[in-house]
């Protein structure tokens, strides 16, 4: 038993020296390095794989419809694509505008069109207005004569009937 007892003995010396030892040679690894603080850039560089995603995605539409003839430039000169930086104003493509050319030409042709109909319809109210004057004369003539031998009922009538259709046309 006194074997025993002074083997742990000895085992416990031998793991307390160890262990003094151990925290020694470690602490002496730690050494501290101290400067002046001044301000200047602070560079990092990080080295990663990945797939970097913007914050922020906008989908950009155009409101009229059509074959693309061109792609504008982005800020950098190159031609625009997805992920491409741009700024405001920048053209991001060119649409073909020869239906929407088309169409303003037949608009155009509808306007000169609308105005020959209202030309021919200014020209036409200057014959009826000339014809409402034919037709007063001709009723006030008949007026004065009235129904009588000079001019007969019918006619007199259809003086009458004259003057009321040319006034109406107007």
């Amino acid at each position: 038993m006194k074997k025993l007892l002074i083997i742990l003995i000895l085992a416990g010396l031998a793991v307390g020296v160890g262990m003094t030892y151990w925290r020694h040679d470690t602490a002496s690894l730690l050494t501290f390095q101290t400067a002046e603080v001044k301000r200047g850039d602070l560079l990092v560089t990080i080295s990663a794989t990945g797939t970097v995603e913007p914050e922020e995605v906008v989908d950009v539409g155009a409101q009229v419809a059509g074959q693309i003839l061109s792609f504008g430039e982005d800020a950098n000169g190159n031609p625009v694509d997805y992920c491409s930086p741009v700024e405001a104003g920048t053209v991001l493509a060119e649409i073909d505008d020869a239906l929407y050319k088309s169409e303003v030409a037949q608009a155009e042709a509808q306007v000169l069109s609308a105005k020959g109909g209202l030309q021919r319809a200014e020209a036409e109210l200057e014959q009826l207005k000339a014809r409402l004057y034919q037709a007063e004369r001709d009723w006030e003539r008949a007026r004065q004569l009235g129904p009588s031998s000079a001019l007969a009922a019918t006619d007199y009538d259809n003086y009458k009937v004259g003057y009321d259709s040319a006034k109406a046309d107007v």
